[in-house]
């Protein structure tokens, strides 16, 4: 990450920092997103075209969160998940129908702490940002799981075709430092069951996070190794 990148992406999570106080929600069935990760949105539901509305004419900053039950879908407040991806969308696209083609990118988790009466036709909400957590001898100290994640990461890339994507995660992967970045990366392009998401999502501290993400990726190359394609 080149000097540059690294403020933009200081201020951008301070931005969504300002925003916790009253941050949008997007509630979604089976998503989870990631943070360090974009991921593009089909905003169509006329509550979730305001909300998209208003965080346009405002600081843009949205959190992206996991219903419980994916048959509340329909209800007015269904419950949720209390983790969710808070940050930024990147890119619109207002359709003339009045839907949003918007690209997202989760910056951090956050805790939905409180639901705000707003009066609005969306839901916004106090939340907490989420620090990582790291063991007494810090980064340092998760070196060996950096390593193995890494090498299975290469590993994949070597089983895998160049268009699945996998030769450009392991290059990714090798140019990041930070162990719980790592992580998030890895898991956003590996980790497709929204279950196992949420657990990685949810995983403040660090070397459980780092376990979490190397048995899935371990979990992949066991299944291309018996010649079966993967879900992920």
């Amino acid at each position: 990450m080149s000097e540059e990148q690294g403020f933009e992406s200081r201020e951008l999570r301070a931005l969504v920092a300002q925003a916790s106080g009253s941050l949008k929600v997007f509630p979604l069935p089976g998503v989870v997103v990631l943070p360090g990760t974009p991921t593009p949105f089909h905003v169509f539901e006329p509550r979730y075209r305001a909300m998209t509305a208003a965080a346009l004419d405002g600081d843009r900053t949205l959190a992206i969160a996991t219903l419980r039950r994916s048959e509340e879908q329909p209800q007015d407040r269904p419950a949720l998940h209390s983790v969710a991806g808070a940050g930024v969308i990147e890119a619109d696209e207002k359709l003339p129908d009045g839907r949003y083609r918007i690209l997202f990118r989760c910056l951090e988790r956050v805790r939905l702490l409180e639901e705000l009466p707003n009066g609005k036709p969306y839901r916004e909400f106090r939340a907490e940002l989420l620090e990582d957590r790291y063991p007494p001898g810090g980064e340092a100290a998760l070196q060996g799981s950096v390593e193995a994640l890494e090498q299975l990461v290469y590993d994949l890339a070597k089983v895998l075709p160049a268009e699945s994507g996998a030769p450009r995660l392991a290059a990714e992967a090798a140019r990041l430092s930070d162990p719980g970045r790592l992580a998030d990366l890895v898991a956003a392009a590996v980790v497709s069951e929204p279950a196992a998401r949420l657990q990685v999502l949810e995983a403040v501290d660090v070397r459980r996070r780092l376990e979490l993400v190397t048995e899935e990726v371990a979990s992949v190359l066991l299944v291309l190794s018996r010649g079966r394609t993967p879900s992920a």
